[in-house]
């Protein structure tokens, strides 16, 4: 690189940054630091400024992501393998606590969700409530609250007419699908160190 003329000519940027970066031959980077010497309180707050800068995109590095959440992005791009025969014989089954078709509401709740239908299931320590409300006569939105350790680590399989629709809830518990095919609905609650499978709802 060709030397900076000396005197009051100030430094332009490539010159600053290639003196930060130690890239400068001989003669360009006596040049610089000759004018660095003189009372260029403009180009010294230039090296300064870039200094800072530089130092800062060194030490920005993202964290390493965990295994866990990384796995869980692949798996949105990724196709699900099929549960084989032998596996979905190892799900457990939820019971069905809570059904405010058999067991209706008070009037004060009837009044809070409307028409919507509230289920109940458990299975071991895990709790699901789930809330049924039509949208037209071929569809429901589907809402629900998980209550099981790390509830963002599961996930919300639904199937229904053919179609099958996922939901993973939020660090809350809650989940929701819309335009979800009125049908019969099978439900699996798929987890870290299980899957649970919902006896059979019919909007």
């Amino acid at each position: 690189m060709t030397s900076p003329r000396s005197g009051t000519r100030h430094l332009d940027m490539q010159t600053v940054l290639d003196h930060l970066e130690d890239k400068l031959d001989a003669g360009a980077r006596r040049a610089a630091e000759e004018h660095l010497g003189r009372p260029c309180s403009s180009c010294r707050e230039r090296v300064r400024e870039m200094g800072a800068l530089l130092e800062t995109m060194r030490l920005d590095t993202t964290g390493e992501v965990p295994a866990w959440l990384h796995q869980r992005a692949l798996d949105v791009f990724h196709p699900r393998a099929q549960v084989s025969p032998a596996r979905r014989l190892l799900e457990s089954l939820a019971e069905l606590v809570f059904d405010s078709l058999s067991q209706p509401l008070p009037m004060a709740a009837r009044r809070s969700i409307g028409e919507a239908r509230r289920l109940r299931f458990q299975a071991d320590t895990l709790v699901i409530d789930l809330e049924l409300e039509r949208e037209s006569t071929s569809s429901v939105t589907l809402r629900g609250w998980l209550q099981a350790p790390d509830p963002a680590l599961w996930r919300i399989q639904v199937q229904a007419a053919g179609e099958e629709r996922n939901a993973h809830p939020d660090s809350s518990g809650a989940f929701l699908l819309e335009a979800v095919p009125a049908s019969e609905l099978q439900i699996h609650l798929i987890g870290p160190h299980g899957s649970y499978r919902l006896p059979s709802v019919t909007p």
